[in-house]
């Protein structure tokens, strides 16, 4: 008779042989597709404003207490204006911010500055300190010119008084950002 340890040894062995029995190996074949690279796009943004100069407006008076009227920033041509170019490879949405300071805090509260691409836009929108879009995209090597205006608000006199020969300096900011793209637009994802 079989004991039982050789009994159970065998049908390990048994057991291992029929598991060994169903491998095997397939054929496999490969392909290497080497040196891809992903190279970052490029924004590059140039400014081009007449004469390169800023522009300097002298004189300004409040509007009627009615209506706020826009008045061209007077530089060149009765109005001034900066192209702005995407010198980089992708699209730019353009943004517009400016920052206005004063000694005299009122004449910041009481002039706005405008913009907008039609020279003729009698409702130019209002450029804040805080980034605005244009709506305006520009691809690699494309521009855009924007036109500005200002208004001043007209309110009591004795606020107005201390605004007397007093200069607002304004800083406006161009900024191209890559637009927004959610991942089903993109080819492929």
């Amino acid at each position: 008779m079989v004991n039982k340890k050789m009994l159970l040894s065998i049908l390990i062995i048994a057991f291992v042989g029929i598991a060994a029995a169903g491998t095997w190996a397939n054929f496999v074949v490969s392909a290497e597709s080497t040196g891809n690279t992903l190279t970052a796009g490029e924004l590059g943004i140039d400014l081009n404003r007449p004469l390169q100069r800023a522009f300097a407006v002298n004189g300004i008076i409040p509007d009627s207490k009615e209506q706020i009227e826009y008045k061209y920033l007077f530089f060149f041509e009765d109005e001034y204006f900066v192209n702005i170019r995407n010198t980089g490879n992708i699209p730019g949405q353009l943004f517009i911010s400016a920052t206005e300071s004063s000694s005299v805090q009122s004449l910041a509260d009481n002039v706005k500055i405008y913009y907008s691409t039609n020279p003729n836009d009698p409702n130019p929108i209002e450029i804040t300190d805080t980034p605005v879009d244009t709506g305006e995209v520009l691809n690699g090597g494309q521009s855009t010119t924007l036109y500005f205006w200002y208004s001043y608000k007209n309110v009591d006199s004795s606020i107005q008084n201390n605004e007397m020969g007093q200069t607002l300096n304004v800083d406006m900011k161009f900024e191209l950002r890559n637009p927004e793209t959610s991942v089903s637009t993109i080819p492929g994802a």
